[in-house]
């Protein structure tokens, strides 16, 4: 199930703080709502039952913010977008239904609830709404260009290899099942993916965006699909779109 959330405020500069923003907006609608669903999901650092992603307004480019702004939030967990749900509808009882970004509020003014997708193929070409991010577990978090991968011809096995690792570990993590993920992602020669160098938290993280072709059993799609692709999906990277079913 996936809501978008609209806001509306005063155009602002940009922060490289502003994922922070989004993240402290959803743990307070979770905490809103259920104490209880708020520890299950915040309680440690694994891995978040959901994915979102920003998107800052038609100015970002000029690293402006606003005045329009909004986000998509998606999970394949009854519990976690009921939760969301009605936290959002707490929020908005008491008035604290905003965002503020560089002590500028932006108002929640629409949710929508989008239409829920089927996934019907075993081949799906996918594209990123904003970036998403794969990091390989076997290379150093401080090896900036080894732990970051980008997916290209020349290392489309090691990224596939590490990606249905990412896969398992997360399908594990939230569905508590084992799984070997038949999972193969292919690169489209007319749609060459972007790297993108993101600023994140006093640092920056590389991961890419565009369109590419996923093969793989249709329940693991739609995982992908619902939960997001790659990791740090519950900081706003990794969520996709379809494009078509083949």
């Amino acid at each position: 199930m996936r809501f978008k959330l609209y806001f509306k405020g005063e155009t602002c500069d940009y922060t490289d703080e502003i994922r922070r923003k989004f993240i402290s907006f959803i743990k307070k609608v979770f905490k809103n709502h259920s104490e209880e669903v708020y520890h299950l999901i915040f309680s440690s650092k694994k891995v978040r039952p959901y994915v979102y992603s920003p998107f800052f307004g038609k100015d970002f480019e000029e690293k402006k913010i606003g005045p329009e702004i909004s986000f998509i939030f998606s999970s394949g967990d009854y519990q976690i977008t009921s939760s969301f749900w009605n936290g959002l509808l707490t929020l908005k009882e008491k008035k604290a239904h905003y965002l503020k970004i560089n002590e500028k509020k932006f108002i929640l003014n629409n949710i929508q609830l989008l239409p829920k997708i089927n996934i019907k193929s075993f081949k799906v070409i996918f594209k990123t709404v904003g970036v998403a991010v794969l990091t390989d577990p076997s290379a150093s978090s401080r090896d900036f260009k080894n732990w970051y991968l980008i997916p290209e011809k020349e290392n489309i096995e090691k990224f596939n290899e590490v990606l249905k690792e990412r896969v398992k570990q997360k399908y594990k993590i939230i569905k508590a099942i084992d799984i070997e993920p038949n999972l193969k992602f292919t690169l489209l020669e007319d749609y060459p993916l972007k790297e993108t160098i993101i600023p994140l938290f006093n640092g920056f993280i590389r991961g890419f965006r565009g369109y590419f072709l996923l093969e793989g059993e249709k329940e693991i799609l739609k995982f992908l699909y619902d939960y997001g692709f790659g990791v740090r999906t519950g900081q706003g990277f990794g969520l996709l779109t379809i494009v078509k079913q083949l």
